[in-house]
């Protein structure tokens, strides 16, 4: 479960933010919230702002962090650059690290861990851990002095036996959260498999061919899940009836009058690939679907990446995620949730996540739209909405409609939509003359 974020110079985000899941002063919905260790969470969070204004910056972050914990120990060599980028509208910023900060909570313990780094390595690093019941306890605390370019260590707690080896295991441009999970060291264990299996990002303005092949994945691994996502697309109106995954061969045969020296260049490029790629991205799968003709009710068959709609492909891509998500109480983060889908069905996916029945494993969505007629009182807390603005200097402020002062923080029962397209919430295009002074005759 996330609780919170907050990232400072990187991309557009010159100063530190904070996107906080945890709950504000506001009676309505109390079932859009998870209980946590006696205080609440959201179970979604929107994220709205004109565009070049940080919304997808924030989940990019996001991002940057987990691949960076996952690779930094087992895909990253002495001397590889760390994927990080500062905010370079400022001159005094460029050379400064970019700085990273999560807790989360994994059955039922709360993890404070963080980072800041620059390109060529890591700066610091800390973790603080509190068990159910007990006090916040710091395990980790690293230094890097730009002055002396040593860098201290402080290893507490169930990981101070194990110090020595993490410190010298450890590079500069790794992490020792991720040298100590590829050393075993069993109580880095779950904070590391909750960025590998409990974080999901999802881009759905990209080609969503990737997606679909997860989807189908593990459709064909899990008849029960494959079951759901057939259900829940045969009542998202796509007109669909049945869907059919077949494992593709990875390798089509060749024409029979391909020259000798082409198939030999062939095998040998096949021979590559399965030495040096694992099966499971080696192996391809077809999707096909089905729908009834509407006098014989005869099916009739279709391939999804030839024949369907962009909208249905990225639907089909995203089911499988949204299904796992829901069934393991895993976080799922989507920029543009609302690419080549009705808003409708949009407000359906969100309510999956904010209903009781469908989700009662502490499941959480965070999204990036454009989409403003989600942005409604019936359907979101004000804590649930969140806006990207870009100021003067060109960085991001990033705020939630609750953390409006008081005296303009929007009621409850006004209509969000209407005032937010107004300006009155701000986050909102500021047009130039050619745009701003167009007349419609």
């Amino acid at each position: 479960m996330l609780i919170e974020f907050k990232v400072e110079n990187y991309r557009s985000f010159r100063d530190q933010q904070l996107f906080s899941l945890v709950a504000g002063r506001d009676n309505n919905h109390p079932g859009n919230l998870i209980p946590c260790d006696g205080f609440s969470v959201a179970k979604v969070a929107a994220i709205y702002g004109p565009n070049a204004s940080g919304k997808s910056n924030l989940i990019k972050a996001l991002s940057a962090v987990q691949r960076f914990v996952l690779a930094s120990a087992t895909k990253m060599n002495l001397g590889d650059r760390i994927d990080v980028s500062p905010f370079r509208l400022d001159a005094e910023m460029r050379n400064k690290p970019s700085r990273f900060e999560m807790t989360i909570v994994v059955e039922g313990t709360t993890y404070v861990y963080g980072f800041s780094a620059t390109p060529d390595r890591v700066h610091d690093e800390w973790l603080s851990v509190r068990k159910p019941g007990g006090r916040l306890s710091q395990w980790v605390e690293r230094r890097f002095d730009s002055e002396t370019e040593k860098t201290t260590w402080q290893l507490k707690g169930p990981i101070k036996s194990d110090a020595e080896l993490l410190k010298a295991k450890t590079r500069d441009n790794g992490l020792l959260l991720s040298r100590g999970a590829e050393l075993n060291i069993e109580p880095l264990s779950p904070l590391f498999l909750w960025f590998r299996k409990s974080l999901q990002i999802l881009d759905l303005s990209i080609p969503p061919i990737h997606l679909a092949q997860e989807t189908a994945r593990r459709m064909d691994r899990n008849a029960e899940l494959r079951a759901r996502i057939v259900e829940l697309i045969r009542d998202a109106d796509f007109g669909i009836s049945g869907i059919d995954v077949s494992e593709a061969p990875a390798f089509p045969p060749l024409p029979e009058d391909t020259p000798d020296v082409l198939r030999e260049f062939y095998s040998n490029v096949q021979t590559g690939l399965k030495t040096h790629t694992s099966k499971n991205d080696l192996t391809k799968f077809s999707v096909t679907t089905e729908h009834a003709q509407h006098e014989t009710g005869e099916a009739i068959r279709f391939n999804l990446e030839e024949d369907e709609s962009n909208g249905t492909q990225r639907f089909f891509a995203v089911a499988g995620p949204i299904l796992d998500a829901l069934q393991n109480g895993h976080v799922l983060v989507i920029d543009e949730l609302d690419c080549s889908m009705h808003p409708k069905l949009t407000r359906k996916l969100i309510e999956l996540f904010q209903s009781s029945e469908w989700n009662s494993t502490g499941a959480q969505l965070i999204f990036a739209t454009h989409d403003s007629s989600l942005m409604q009182s019936s359907l979101f807390r004000r804590d649930q909405i969140w806006l990207t603005e870009k100021r003067r200097d060109g960085s991001t402020d990033l705020f939630s409609l609750h953390d409006i002062d008081s005296e303009n923080r929007p009621r409850s029962s006004e209509s969000l939509e209407k005032n937010y397209l107004a300006g009155r919430y701000g986050a909102v295009p500021k047009f130039g003359p050619t745009l701003e002074d167009l007349e419609i005759q």
